[in-house]
């Protein structure tokens, strides 16, 4: 596999830098996807545990879900009754050299928070 393959290439946000997360999220309707979020917060401001609420929250919020399925949504596996409601699946990509892609999916809505991780990788063409 050659060393670009391991990229996705999808959704890159041209004006991430290297010292901000990049938050978008996307819900597909009926054929359509359609970003309704998309906002840069600088890194040191948001820690990962609290960039991975936001985006379940997000989900939640854009979700139409009832109080009650809300509340399943965050409940253990352990026991029956209630059931749990698995709400999004989380998946890890690497959208580009140097960036780290987390992302959040279930229901035709996909959040997502880019990172870059690698300054001296991130866009290493675009600096000559």
């Amino acid at each position: 596999m050659a060393k670009k393959d391991l990229y996705s290439g999808f959704k890159i946000c041209n004006n991430l830098k290297a010292n901000e997360k990049c938050f978008r999220l996307q819900i597909y309707d009926q054929g359509e996807t359609n970003e309704v979020f998309h906002e840069h917060i600088p890194k040191h401001r948001i820690s990962n545990d609290n960039a991975v609420s936001f985006m379940k929250t997000l989900i939640v919020k854009y979700s139409s879900l009832r109080d009650s399925e809300i509340l399943r949504a965050y409940i253990n596996n352990r026991g029956k009754e209630p059931s749990s409601i698995n709400l999004c699946q989380a998946h890890i990509e690497y959208p580009e050299p140097g960036v780290f892609r987390k992302y959040f999916s279930g229901g035709g809505i996909t959040a997502w928070v880019d990172e870059v991780i690698v300054p001296n990788e991130f866009r290493r063409n675009n600096k000559k």
